[in-house]
């Protein structure tokens, strides 16, 4: 089994939740957008780094709204 990195870019407040589970000051909606983002990355990110402001990114058909953003990378098998 391979491993392929999968990267897209989503919101910089999703990064406490999606690199170390702590949901702690998003709001349901957000954490259910979030958890949308994982499933089209097909994996829980293992690492992110900076992408600055985007109007749209790959998670606005989740929580359509522009953001300061990251770019996470996870690790998929193919």
């Amino acid at each position: 089994m391979n491993l392929e990195p999968i990267s897209a870019t989503a919101p910089s407040a999703w990064a406490p939740y999606l690199m170390n589970g702590d949901s702690s000051g998003l709001e349901p909606d957000e954490i259910a957008a979030a958890e949308s983002f994982v499933r089209y990355l097909g994996a829980w990110p293992c690492e992110c780094e900076d992408a600055g402001f985007c109007w749209q990114h790959d998670a606005s058909r989740f929580l359509p709204l522009g953001a300061d953003c990251q770019i996470y990378t996870a690790l998929v098998a193919n």
